[in-house]
């Protein structure tokens, strides 16, 4: 079980640091998140763009730049190739978004000259949410990438999320497949077909790695209570680890009332590609950013 951030960064501390590509760096708050993992020991970083207003910024913010190595490029394009081209000869094991747009950076990763796409050639965004009101943390997706996946999507992204899990160190993860109901109707509802689908490849071992089970409502999903008084009987139910939300508006709404009203320690990266991609939102807090980090840095393969 992974109760807590803190068991990831616990984990990262105890090995050797690895090195985030930042594209277009000259941002307070992603430089900020970047000196507190460097001094957290669980990672460095290249920081690429613009060398004058790099180190401006990290002069205003009290950042020493000497820790870390700079890589100058004059326009945003050029600061998302050079990043890319730094995970793609191995000299940095993430990438993370700085002041660069997410479609351009998005687009030099799926760019086939750059050697970024990965084994599923499906890229979906994972978050992470340390909630005071659930007894470990909780994984979701997709808030932010794809909008009305099939069934077939859905397949990928969970492959990828399972994958990623696993490399967090917690080998066979309980997933939810998210309804607002927790039983098959057909015609209504085609999320809840795909669900039992999906439950389905997973008793078959045709999506390995975890015990999937759906449809289930949310609160069938995390809370014991509910399923005692539903009187449903699953390996998944009241203990979810992973929830696979049926599109992006109840992913995105999740995400955002979670982090907002819900009191939850967030985080959020792009996964799918050969490298976890750091990629928060502007609104996201410092806090936030760095517990992206943690979790990119975490989900990394290298």
């Amino acid at each position: 079980m992974l109760e807590s951030f803190d068991t990831i960064l616990d984990k990262l501390r105890n090995k050797p640091k690895k090195t985030i590509a930042v594209a277009m760096a000259e941002e307070d708050d992603v430089l900020q998140a970047v000196d507190r993992a460097y001094d957290a020991g669980i990672a460095d970083a290249v920081l690429v763009g613009d060398r004058k207003k790099i180190h401006h910024r990290c002069e205003k913010i009290g950042i020493d730049l000497s820790r870390y190595d700079v890589v100058h490029a004059k326009t945003e394009q050029q600061s998302v190739v050079f990043a890319i081209q730094l995970v793609h000869e191995h000299l940095a094991d993430a990438l993370m978004k700085g002041k660069c747009g997410t479609a351009t950076l998005l687009r030099g990763v799926l760019n086939k000259e750059h050697g970024l796409r990965g084994e599923h050639n499906t890229l979906c965004h994972l978050s992470a949410f340390e909630s005071p009101f659930y007894h470990k943390l909780v994984f979701m997706s997709d808030a932010a990438l794809n909008i009305s996946p099939d069934v077939t999507t859905k397949a990928a992204i969970l492959q990828n999320v399972i994958q990623s899990i696993h490399k967090l160190g917690l080998r066979k993860p309980r997933v939810a497949v998210i309804a607002a109901v927790e039983k098959v109707n057909f015609e209504a509802m085609p999320c809840t077909r795909d669900a039992a689908i999906l439950s389905q490849m997973g008793e078959r071992g045709q999506i390995p790695g975890a015990i999937i089970d759906g449809p289930l409502a949310l609160d069938n999903a995390v809370s014991k209570k509910s399923c005692k008084v539903k009187n449903i009987k699953s390996r998944v139910a009241g203990n979810a680890d992973i929830l696979l939300m049926p599109d992006i508006e109840s992913a995105n709404v999740f995400y955002k009332a979670m982090s907002t009203l819900g009191q939850a320690r967030t985080a959020g990266i792009i996964i799918g590609a050969k490298v976890p991609i750091i990629l928060t939102s502007r609104a996201d807090s410092d806090e936030a950013k760095f517990l992206s980090i943690a979790l990119g840095i975490g989900t990394s393969q290298r």
